[in-house]
């Protein structure tokens, strides 16, 4: 036995207090008995040191051993005879290759801190001027063709970079990529009487069948990065090389959190602050109950940091006339992906919900839009297919959204016929367009960008397979979908004006012409009710520059009537996403716009201040 005496109550976890001396600090749950044992690597020998009074601080033990190398050992504690791995574990041993059983010898281990950072810092893009890329880690470099060396890991992540930089996002989203146990027992299954009756002769199985927990939306050992995620034996320093490579290519990195009912409040607000302080992530969105969303909000250190949740309660954080300087709250949920997905599909009466969606903004937090998650159907599914295909899950069709509001195109899955793949086509450039022409910040899908397929699975929570994987030959078959995406980022990019968020008014002489104005087959004048065959127009004018959106997601052509603007200037064609009209020019002061079926186009013009006069009049 080494030496040891109390040590201080904080930090939690094990923490290296001297050159060979470590504390370990744990929170007292109830009466219990409590020890902590040390494990040596090279012996497997264990030393156990009985946590009594003597090493009680409040609510808390701590010890700290003396003339222990923490290379050399692991350690867990012990409850009543029940072990018990760390909860504040900065490294997990035990779980290091991906879908094996749950293992019985789980131990935390001591986090030596050696990491050179050098000028390493968070981005702190504004929400307005921030594209995300969500990804699962596995799933995104893991299939034979992503072409990477490391697959599955921080470092093929890494080895996306340049394919990152090329699409033009500027925030990618991870999935959980802390440590937890995807293997999960089987629920018992329930056998009927027919059943037994045909297979009485069959011996039960020995052991329950195990299922895979693909997305890791589970209870965890939050402060320790996956380990099986790491090409490596060091995941703590895998997961920090990855966020300073995707920093210095101009990338921030966002990392989910799920935090069932079980987890306490406090232990959530430890678990951000660590991972913000010790892995220079850029922010977290935060999933799950109970948690204390006014507290993190409020926390000085979390100030810079983005904060994502479902919902923002504005009365605890701000006071309805403060904004800050910079907004770092958002919200992230599903009222734009409903009303939007309609609008798309052209179901009629969605044209007003969608345009209020689409335009929708707060001056305090960020908007969060997406028209495909992690639990829906991907991009190309969205479009070709009618309902969820779980079947593979294994819950006989129970389990997965059954409200999609997708829309085929004509033919349930796969096809060979053309017209019904260039309708979908179609309709996929009109999803990226809506969803970067929206005010808020924008959220891909990892592989949308390329017409990734789950094969009509919805919720491939259980999949590891080549329905999660990314499948990267895709890639190649739907090259001219990923190039309509790219140059659609980078299009918004060049366009503040579309993104601005304020109402601001432009006055010229006899004439005023409003920041945003809406449109329809009259200017100035838009049809808002059920009858209207989902068209309309908006226009954005600032600094002399006139941008007007015409949409058309009624299975029929419409026209849309066009503003008058000053002088002898041309509309000039930027996007038309039916890929039909050729000229670049609409025409010298044209007054309407021919809008084919399901389609989007994008029009802009010049003036000058010259070309304004007491003559001249918008409306």
């Amino acid at each position: 036995m080494k030496n040891s005496r109390i040590g201080d109550a904080f930090p939690m976890g094990a923490t290296i207090v001297g050159k060979k001396a470590v504390q370990f600090v744990r929170r007292i749950n109830q009466k219990k008995e409590t020890s902590l044992f040390l494990y040596d690597k090279s012996t497997g020998e264990a030393e156990e040191y009985i946590l009594n009074d003597k090493y009680k601080i409040g609510n808390v033990y701590s010890i700290i051993i003396e003339d222990i190398d923490p290379i050399k050992y692991t350690y867990n504690y012990s409850e009543n005879g029940k072990k018990i791995v760390d909860p504040y574990a900065k490294i997990v041993f035990g779980n290091e290759v991906w879908g094996e059983p749950e293992s019985e010898c789980l131990s935390a281990g001591i986090r030596i801190d050696n990491y050179k950072w050098e000028d390493d810092k968070v981005l702190m893009y504004p929400y307005e001027k921030s594209i995300i890329y969500q990804l699962h880690v596995r799933g995104f470099t893991k299939h034979i063709s992503s072409g990477v060396r490391k697959k599955g890991t921080f470092e093929g992540v890494v080895e996306k970079i340049p394919y990152l930089k090329e699409l033009g996002i500027t925030t990618i989203e991870l999935m959980p990529s802390y440590e937890f146990l995807e293997c999960e027992k089987e629920p018992p299954k329930i056998l009927s009487m027919e059943y037994v009756k045909e297979n009485y002769m069959i011996p039960p199985e020995e052991k329950p069948e195990l299922k895979i927990n693909y997305w890791g939306f589970k209870e965890a050992y939050y402060f320790a990065p996956k380990a099986s995620y790491s090409a490596g034996k060091n995941p703590v320093n895998s997961f920090k090389n990855m966020v300073k490579e995707l920093h210095k290519a101009g990338i921030e990195v966002i990392m989910q959190f799920y935090f069932p009912q079980t987890v306490s409040r406090a232990y959530i607000l430890d678990v951000i602050k660590y991972w913000v302080k010790e892995y220079h992530i850029d922010g977290v969105r935060l999933l799950g109950v109970n948690i204390p969303i006014p507290v993190i909000a409020t926390q000085p250190e979390l100030i810079n940091t983005k904060i994502m949740h479902d919902f923002i309660p504005m009365q605890d954080v701000y006071n309805y006339q403060y904004v800050p300087e910079y907004k770092n709250l958002a919200e992230y949920n599903d009222g734009y992906l409903y009303a939007v997905r309609k609008f798309l599909k052209g179901d009629v009466g969605s044209l007003q919900a969608a345009f209020h969606a689409m335009n929708h903004g707060q001056k305090q937090i960020g908007n969060i839009v997406y028209l495909t998650n992690y639990n829906t159907f991907t991009l190309k599914d969205l479009v070709s297919y009618d309902r969820k295909h779980n079947e593979e899950n294994g819950e006989n069709g129970r389990d997965g959204n059954n409200n999609n509001l997708s829309w085929n195109c004509g033919v349930e899955g796969p096809t060979k016929r053309r017209h019904i793949i260039s309708v979908r086509e179609k309709q996929m450039r009109n999803a990226i367009t809506l969803l970067m022409l929206s005010k808020g910040t924008p959220v891909i899908m990892a592989g949308d960008e390329f017409g990734n397929t789950q094969n009509g699975n919805n919720n491939p929570y259980c999949q590891d397979n080549s329905i999660s994987w990314l499948n990267w030959k895709e890639l190649d078959k739907n090259r001219e979908h990923f190039e309509f995406t790219r140059k659609m980022i980078s299009f918004m990019k060049e366009q503040p004006l579309i993104k601005k968020t304020k109402d601001q008014t432009a006055k010229r002489v006899g004439v005023e012409y409003p920041y945003m104005s809406y449109h329809g087959t009259e200017a100035w004048k838009l049809d808002w009710s059920a009858s209207n065959e989902e068209a309309g127009g908006i226009l954005y004018y600032g600094n002399y520059t006139y941008i007007y959106i015409g949409f058309n997601m009624s299975w029929m052509e419409n026209t849309l009537a066009l503003p008058n603007i000053p002088g002898k200037h041309k509309w000039e064609l930027l996007l038309d996403t039916s890929l039909e009209q050729e000229d670049k020019w609409v025409g010298e002061n044209e007054k309407e716009l021919r809008m084919p079926p399901r389609t989007i186009k994008i029009i802009t013009a010049k003036a000058s201040k010259e070309d304004f006069n007491e003559d001249f009049t918008a409306f």
